[in-house]
């Protein structure tokens, strides 16, 4: 009777699981845009992400600290920021609803210079797995293809070992996923983030821990949930991914003949 029960117990796991992950969301994204020195020759910038992209606030500190890096050149920064989507979800939702012409209309149709990918931090809470990490980052790079320079955000660091679910059903999911991909580890920042370096080494990748490099001793930075940062500190981190992105060597070399 007792293999019969475990029997039963790993199939309805698993059923459990795999319908677990296979829930979408359905809120629209939040889209958010700021010009700075607005011209003829703007340079812009693509920011899509999860909530950390939500709400335009890194803004319009972002967009001042690109435009002070060029000269003066104006800057228009647009986000659209996917509440709750890991990097598979928002994936998808990029390919079903939001194809690039649709983005691309909130600079008029012209392709951005920039794009910034602000994901992970839903993969690791959610625990997804490094592989669907990794392989859904990947993904998100290709799918602007057509943008000379597409660079990616390391995972955040956010309170993974203490971070409490909103509700009964998100705990259930988590806790069936953790175990299923992570080994029922709770804390795997760091195992994404190898993950990612050690498939794709060459991919562009802005360091997360130059602006924040851990979350304990700095718990003011974020809100009482652990996971998202207060506002002020949203502002400085546009001001800080304004200044550490990188910039193509054409762009670089129109400021040098500006100048």
């Amino acid at each position: 009777m007792l293999p019969h029960l475990r029997r039963a117990f790993f199939v309805l796991f698993v059923t459990t699981g795999l319908t677990l992950l296979t829930l979408k969301r359905t809120d629209a994204p939040s889209v958010a845009c700021s010009e700075v020195n607005l011209g003829p020759d703007a340079y812009r910038i693509l920011v899509i992400g999860e909530s950390w992209a939500s709400d335009g606030k890194i803004f319009p500190e972002l967009p001042k600290a690109v435009s002070a890096r060029l000269g003066g050149r104006g800057v228009v920064a647009c986000s659209v920021g996917f509440n709750g989507r890991n990097s598979r979800l928002l994936y998808s939702e990029l390919r079903e609803n939001y194809p690039r012409y649709k983005l691309y209309n909130l600079f008029q149709g012209e392709t951005p210079h920039k794009v910034v990918i602000m994901n992970g931090v839903n993969d690791e809470i959610q625990h997804i797995g490094a592989f669907a990490y990794v392989q859904y980052t990947k993904k998100l790079v290709d799918y602007f293809s057509d943008v000379e320079d597409v660079e990616v955000i390391s995972i955040p660091r956010v309170n993974e070992r203490w971070f409490k679910p909103p509700n009964l059903f998100s705990r259930m999911k988590r806790n069936v996923l953790r175990c299923v991909y992570d080994g029922c580890n709770l804390q795997v920042n760091d195992v994404y983030r190898v993950a990612l370096w050690r498939d794709y080494p060459d991919m562009n990748v802005m360091e997360f821990d130059n602006f924040i490099d851990k979350f304990d001793g700095h718990e003011e930075y974020y809100e009482f949930d652990g996971v998202h940062l207060t506002d002020e500190w949203l502002h400085r981190y546009g001001r800080f991914i304004g200044s550490a992105m990188s910039l193509s060597d054409k762009v670089a070399s129109r400021k040098k003949s500006a100048s």
